[in-house]
């Protein structure tokens, strides 16, 4: 018995090898932690206007890298960043007391409104981060 092999078998064999599209991140099995971005005063807001807001602390364990959810949390605006008074670099034990909150209608922020959603995500310093 001959099998012949056609191109049509070598297309297949190459898009077997692709069924799977390439990724370009992985976090494996790495846990994060996810926290509420909360006002901790009242603030009001044009819309277009952004500001500082200051929000309920929430700890940031050192070694751990910080994002805010792309996914709208607040009818009236978006919490863009978190931060403190004073910088401490990603090897330290760290604390968010304030947010940039971009309205995108008229508003008033009202403490104890939910801003945004940080996630949390630890990492491995290397190079000139490295302790």
């Amino acid at each position: 018995m001959v099998r012949i092999i056609t191109r049509l078998d070598q297309v297949k064999r190459e898009l077997h090898d692709h069924e799977k599209p390439p990724i370009d991140f992985q976090i494996g099995t790495i846990s994060g932690k996810v926290r509420a971005i909360i006002a901790d005063e009242d603030r009001e807001f044009k819309a277009g206007q952004i500001k500082a807001v200051k929000i309920k602390k929430i700890p940031i364990n050192a070694k751990h890298i910080s994002f805010i959810s792309a996914y709208a949390a607040n009818k009236y605006g978006h919490a863009m960043a978190v931060g403190e008074e004073t910088y401490l670099p990603i090897s330290m034990d760290r604390t968010a007391d304030h947010a940039q909150f971009a309205a995108a209608l008229d508003c008033k922020i009202e403490k104890d409104d939910l801003l945004g959603i940080l996630i949390l995500l630890p990492v491995e310093l290397t190079g000139r981060w490295k302790e």
